[in-house]
């Protein structure tokens, strides 16, 4: 008796995290870092999804607030909200991005193939915005773990409103200097804890 196998299947690598109480992944192609929520400073102008501003690895970048982004209402649980701030880089039409993502719990890294990665007709249903869902993966039967779309989470336009209050070379130059920074003294805070390097690693 033959036996077919699946265990060649090629397979992705996902960082599996939960925000709201709800189980999320995306790929870790994606992901740069891992930090404990540190201190944001405001940008006022931007969407209001953007919680504000932090300074990694000599960038200075926007950070979502990733419950308000997918526009989901949290479950009854007993996470600490916001607890962690996932660095994201994606690609776009504008070039390659950097953002932080604010969420409850890192999980782990799993791999998914995309055969078990189940794309549903109307994602609205399951309380998620469909643009940035790649799909769901089932788990034991009835647990749901949507995956995201990094690129497509912050959208074009919105890459462009941020554009408008923050200098040009926030997304071209990694270096900081006098210029940038007295262009937005308005935006970031003097405390000296915001400048501190980036805490550990999750």
């Amino acid at each position: 008796m033959s036996i077919k196998s699946n265990y060649n299947r090629a397979k992705d690598s996902y960082m599996l995290f939960q925000v709201g109480g709800r189980k999320y992944a995306v790929s870790v192609n994606n992901v740069l870092e891992v930090t404990e929520t540190s201190s944001l400073s405001p940008l006022p102008g931007a969407p209001a999804y953007v919680e504000g501003v932090i300074k990694f690895r000599d960038e200075v970048l926007p950070v979502i607030n990733t419950m308000k982004r997918l526009g989901i209402a949290p479950l009854n649980n007993n996470d600490k909200p916001n607890e962690y701030n996932v660095i994201f880089e994606v690609d776009t039409d504008l070039g390659t991005k950097r953002f932080g993502a604010l969420v409850d719990k890192v999980l782990s890294v799993v791999d998914y193939a995309d055969d078990e990665i189940k794309i549903v007709d109307d994602l609205q249903k399951c309380a998620v915005a469909a643009p940035y869902i790649k799909g769901v993966v089932v788990e034991n039967s009835n647990e749901f773990i949507f995956v995201i779309l990094a690129d497509k989470i912050i959208s074009i336009n919105d890459y462009k409103s941020i554009n408008k209050v923050l200098p040009d070379d926030f997304w071209a130059k990694p270096e900081l200097n006098d210029n940038l920074f007295s262009s937005i003294n308005d935006v970031l805070t003097d405390d000296d804890d915001f400048w501190s390097e980036p805490l550990d690693k999750f």
